[in-house]
């Protein structure tokens, strides 16, 4: 049997020959409709990524319109193709592994103190 070789296309693989330089090219798509393209960090953190994002928005159209950063968060379409919102922004863009690198910024189904609320609470036992 033949040693098992890594796709040498997968841009998340650690030994991946694209983008020798550490960044990856990711589409974003604003809720405003406005498509942003940042070339960003392949381990860069959700929210290191975010402020890079934001950083660049304001140079569009339509950025008045958006709220704070904070009342965003990104969806995508992760290798097993499951629709996958990153509450989570500590996680590293290798370690989400997009299916491709695109990125949706979505708003927050509620504020993130309250479903930190909720989490210990469950954890503490209290309904």
């Amino acid at each position: 049997m033949p040693p098992a070789m890594t796709d040498s296309l997968d841009i998340w693989a650690v030994d991946s020959q694209i983008g020798a330089d550490g960044s990856i090219s990711v589409d974003f798509l604003l809720p405003t409709g406005i498509y942003i393209n940042l070339d960003v960090p392949r381990d860069a953190t959700i929210s290191h990524i975010k402020q890079l994002l934001w950083k660049q928005a304001h140079a569009y159209p339509l950025f008045h319109l958006l709220m704070e950063i904070d009342s965003y968060m990104f969806s995508c379409v992760n290798q097993t193709a499951v629709h996958e919102e990153l509450e989570d922004e500590t996680r590293r863009l290798c370690d989400v592994r997009p299916f491709l690198p695109v990125l949706k910024l979505v708003t927050r189904n509620c504020d993130p103190g309250e479903k930190l609320d909720s989490k210990i609470g469950v954890l503490i036992g209290k309904g």
